[in-house]
């Protein structure tokens, strides 16, 4: 799990992206072996209980996912304010169709 602001930071400002109306995916390699999130929810998305609420369900959707990345990934998931609205599935959708178009642009590289 990325928690530091450099991590952050460094993702920000030197990573990809893809969007979805209920989300934003960034990622960039990492020096490590392993594959790290990050979840970002603003205060435009709700009040803390709407976006705690939105981070459990992203983690049981990404636990659930057959489409995690191989290691050496940072990547950061942002929910975007009609994420607060959105149920579960289709929260787990949109998280699988971003992961697989990350896998499309850096050359299929997924652990199955």
């Amino acid at each position: 799990m990325m928690r530091s602001v450099k991590d952050f930071t460094a993702l920000q400002r030197a990573g990809r992206s893809r969007a979805h109306p209920l989300l934003i995916l960034r990622w960039r390699r990492n020096e490590l072996e392993r594959t790290r999130f990050g979840f970002a929810t603003g205060g435009k998305v709700g009040n803390a209980v709407i976006r705690n609420r939105i981070r459990r369900r992203l983690r049981a959707a990404l636990r659930a996912t057959d489409r995690r990345p191989a290691g050496g990934w940072d990547i950061l998931v942002i929910a975007r304010p009609a994420s607060a609205t959105a149920g579960y599935a289709e929260l787990k959708n949109a998280l699988d169709r971003l992961l697989e178009r990350m896998s499309k642009d850096e050359g299929g590289k997924t652990k199955t």
